[in-house]
């Protein structure tokens, strides 16, 4: 699998638990190369019949035309994060476009379009998976739910699929331990994993209350910071 960094960055996301209630929302701040770009806001809710995020994310190109980009997502699940119904709408400078995706069994189906007639596509994956859209920051947050810090397996592994690419894969999540992270001029404990796509390293910093305060690519020189 390539996650391709296209610029919507991306690797997105990050990770982030919810309150007693199932509830919980939050802003990020996004940064490339130290330069403050644009923020994400979010919001999730699980109970015991399935979770559901929804996103806002404004930014702007951080190279070349001063390209303004603004998504809203809207993500249903089941309890356990596998994805039963994606749309994303996109507004590129004023050209808008949508993304629709719906899921079965073994079976992914994605339907795209701005002008002209809207394409589709469809994708074979396994029975475990969760959405990652590469586009969308807080998506990770359901990789660091999953996650199992109790478990002796350091490294885990997750399938994921990516519909921007209507292409699948398994990542490779390792736990480095505990870490000092620093967030808004802040020392946080965290434990610090490290997502391995095969082409690009994420790091995740995951306070104990699961909440992701901080995501780095630094191939990419990103850096998106909760501050929320």
């Amino acid at each position: 699998m390539r996650l391709k960094p296209g610029w919507v960055v991306l690797f997105a996301a990050l990770a982030l638990s919810a309150s007693k209630d199932g509830r919980d929302q939050g802003v990020y701040k996004i940064l490339v190369d130290g330069r403050e770009i644009g923020s994400e806001k979010y919001a999730l809710s699980v109970t015991e019949q399935g979770a559901a995020s929804t996103s806002i994310l404004d930014f702007r190109n951080p190279s070349g035309p001063p390209t303004r980009l603004h998504f809203e997502s809207k993500l249903e699940m089941d309890p356990s994060f596998r994805p039963r119904s994606y749309r994303l709408d996109t507004d590129v400078d004023g050209k808008k476009g949508f993304m629709r995706a719906t899921f079965s069994p073994r079976q992914a189906m994605f339907e795209y379009g701005s002008e002209g007639a809207p394409k589709k596509s469809g994708l074979l994956v396994g029975e475990d998976y969760t959405l990652l859209d590469t586009n969308i920051f807080h998506h990770f947050i359901f990789l660091a739910r999953r996650f199992d810090f109790n478990s002796k397996e350091k490294t885990q592994r997750f399938e994921v699929v990516i519909p921007q690419e209507s292409d699948s894969g398994v990542l490779k999540v390792r736990d480095l331990g505990r870490d000092t992270v620093l967030v808004n001029g802040k020392k946080q404990d965290a434990h610090h994993l490290e997502v391995d796509s095969g082409a690009k390293v994420i790091e995740l910093w995951v306070d104990r209350d699961q909440k992701l305060q901080k995501i780095a690519v630094p191939a990419l020189k990103l850096e998106v910071v909760r501050t929320q």
